[in-house]
């Protein structure tokens, strides 16, 4: 009897596996999120509503400052970031938001009579675009508190392409020119200084977002292994993207291997200081440990990542945050199908959300304990959560969304508010 048969059935089958392993499964399973079973926002014990603001539209991100009792968002409008957002491949320059991203901040212990908040923009001071003026295009960013008692806020800037004169050119070939920009800011003031100017288009290609590492340094996410090419489309399925750690004097370098992630987003600082990196694709959050090189050291080296962990999620991932009590807060997306429609039309569509916390055991027990804090199946509120910051102090979640609009709720920035430790 031949044995080629067998031979070639059984590399078919291993072709198989392989293929529902690394393409099929986490596509239907974590993204698409087939049999998942989706809850309701009444199943929680979390009252949730609008903030009614036309300004807190398209707030891809947030930072919470919990000593001075602040919320930093970078906020655009739904339109804006459909034509302009290098992370999702929309790249039309023409239909781009002209003002760029704005830069608010809520004074989230005042409440006002259409229950919002007070909000002060924050201007820009010292800061040129490559095109000449002074806007700016933020998905992520991060902050961090020095000794002089100031901020440096660390911002994803998806600058758009110009030629030698400073105008703007077709980005749908070459895409996004982005960089890494650093501000300072005087807790209580209107505006924040720039500082400086990461451009580094070998290790800071695709920034997604960034967590602030103590003294000027920090790390951040790149979303894909490419701006606009072919091999960009196959991360889903084989990987692509990774992190590069910036020293201060804006010195960067790429910090994990080739293909070590599908699709990355934003990652965190935990207070151990570990590196939480959140997967879009695979539901699961690495932990890193960053090793930096010996000044002292006779000979150069480099910095590096070393894996520790793998927390399973189990649903797709955007922004990850930590609060003061070392917990994560992570943004997930239920239900995939939706997802894709949302995108494609996120003032008719509605896509249901999910809000995870992660906690880090400690004792004797070692790993990661994994809560579903809050969901809603309808998305009747939650629609479409991109970030969440969680208000240790009052147990409110604070959450913007990158697309979101709402316009019988009147707005995209909510707040939640329910039990501290739920």
């Amino acid at each position: 009897m031949s044995r080629r048969p067998f031979i070639f059935g059984s590399l078919l089958v291993a072709f198989g596996a392989a293929v529902w392993q690394l393409m099929v499964r986490d596509a239907l399973l974590i993204v698409l999120g087939i049999g998942r079973v989706i809850q309701t926002v009444d199943e929680f014990p979390y009252t949730c509503r609008t903030i009614d603001d036309e300004r807190l539209t398209a707030c891809e991100d947030l930072w919470l400052d919990d000593e001075q009792r602040i919320v930093y968002a970078a906020c655009a409008t739904t339109q804006g970031r459909l034509a302009w957002n290098q992370a999702v491949g929309r790249v039309n320059v023409s239909a781009r938001r002209t003002s760029g991203t704005d830069f608010l901040a809520l004074s989230v212990d005042q409440q006002l009579e259409n229950g919002s908040f007070p909000i002060q923009p924050i201007g820009l001071s010292g800061y040129i675009s490559n095109s000449g003026d002074s806007s700016i295009d933020v998905l992520g960013f991060d902050a961090e508190i020095t000794p002089e008692n100031t901020v440096h806020f660390y911002l994803t800037n998806q600058r758009p392409p110009v030629d030698a004169q400073g105008n703007y050119i077709d980005a749908s070939v070459i895409g996004a020119n982005s960089t890494i920009e650093v501000f300072e800011h005087d807790r209580g003031s209107s505006t924040m200084r720039h500082v400086r100017t990461i451009w580094d288009p070998e290790n800071v290609y695709t920034p997604n977002n960034v967590a602030a590492i103590g003294g000027g340094e920090f790390v951040l996410t790149n979303d894909h292994t490419r701006l606009l090419n072919w091999r960009r489309s196959l991360d889903f399925y084989i990987g692509g993207g990774g992190v590069s750690h910036c020293d201060a004097s804006g010195k960067c370098t790429t910090v994990t291997p080739p293909r070590a992630f599908k699709m990355p987003n934003g990652l965190a600082r935990g207070l151990d200081g570990l590196i939480y990196v959140p997967s879009s694709v695979t539901g699961t959050i690495t932990v890193y440990s960053i090793n930096r090189p010996d000044p002292n050291a006779s000979l150069a080296s480099e910095p590096k990542l070393t894996i520790l962990d793998t927390i399973h999620v189990g649903m797709g991932l955007d922004n990850i945050a930590l609060d003061l009590d070392g917990d994560l807060w992570a943004a997930g997306f239920a239900d995939g199908i939706k997802l894709m429609k949302w995108m494609e039309d996120p003032v008719g569509e509605r896509v249901p959300s999910t809000v995870w916390r992660v906690r880090k055991k400690h004792g004797d027990v070692s790993g990661y304990q994994v809560d579903k804090v809050i969901e809603d199946s309808k998305a009747r509120i939650l629609n479409a959560v991109t970030t969440i910051r969680h208000d240790t102090k009052t147990g409110r979640l604070f959450m913007g969304g990158e697309w979101s609009v709402n316009f019988e709720l009147c707005g995209a920035g909510m707040r939640c508010e329910g039990l501290k430790r739920c």
